[in-house]
């Protein structure tokens, strides 16, 4: 608020009026308008941007008084370097390099006596710098050291990997008929609802440790999978419900009970 002096645009009275420029339709030549209708008339930022003008004066003024005081130094180091020459006229005059190095070198110590705190500030940033680079130097050569050294056990884990074995045609052709038998029982104790423990691989090691003797009449020869309960009575599709059987005991146990099955195949025998 501004009472003395001449008033500038924007300026606001004591009674809320704002004034809006020269009139000579009103008092004393002055326009005094209400807020709405000044910002109706400049704009609703027009505050805004005066800030924004009176801001850049001031800088523009504050760089106008440093530059002042830098050309103020300059001169009074001028000055001094003069008094200097007049004091000692003997001494040995200088070429125009000579000159001009003592001035870079009058300068430099200038410089670094005004921003002594900046250079050890810039100092300090270049030597965290350079011990932060070197971490990241040593750990990525650890990480090296540690990627060649799990390629060189990956290596060697391979070499002790045992090798694939080429099957013959007809140890392919038996595997793919096993596997098919196999698909069957699973297909089975699915629709059964019974429970499926078993893969193909399973199934063989349970063959290769039933020995070659049938389970029910004890003969010797070829022996085909048979679950001891029968998957159409909820027995299970696992190891514990293997037995292996020659293929006529097989074929005549079919779901019957098991203990009744061995009891008339034990007579049958005899």
């Amino acid at each position: 608020m501004q009472k003395i002096g001449v008033p500038k645009i924007g300026d606001i009275r004591e009674d809320g009026r704002v004034y809006n420029g020269k009139n000579s339709c009103f008092k004393n030549g002055e326009y005094w308008a209400t807020m709405e209708a000044f910002l109706k008339n400049r704009g609703d930022s027009w505050y805004e941007k005066r800030a924004v003008m009176d801001a850049n004066v001031k800088a523009r003024l504050l760089e106008k008084e440093a530059s002042a005081k830098r050309a103020q130094e300059a001169r009074a180091i001028r000055k001094e370097r003069k008094e200097f020459d007049l004091l000692n006229p003997k001494r040995k005059k200088l070429t125009i390099e000579e000159r001009s190095q003592r001035n870079k070198d009058i300068q430099r110590r200038y410089y670094l006596k005004k921003n002594e705190g900046k250079i050890k500030t810039r100092k300090e940033t270049r030597r965290a710098k350079a011990i932060r680079d070197e971490a990241k130097r040593i750990e990525r050569s650890n990480s090296s050291v540690e990627r060649s050294k799990k390629k060189e056990e990956a290596e060697l884990a391979k070499s002790l990997r045992p090798k694939r074995v080429l099957l013959t045609a007809e140890q392919r052709k038996e595997n793919e008929r096993q596997g098919k038998r196999n698909y069957k029982h699973v297909r089975r104790a699915r629709i059964n609802n019974c429970e499926v423990k078993a893969t193909p691989k399973i199934v063989e090691e349970a063959r290769k440790n039933a020995g070659d003797c049938c389970y029910y009449c004890g003969k010797k020869g070829k022996l085909t999978l048979d679950h001891f309960d029968p998957l159409s009575k909820g027995g299970a599709h696992c190891v514990s419900n293997f037995v292996f059987a020659c293929f006529s005991c097989n074929s005549r146990k079919r779901d019957l009970d098991p203990f009744e099955f061995m009891e008339s195949n034990l007579a049958i025998s005899f």
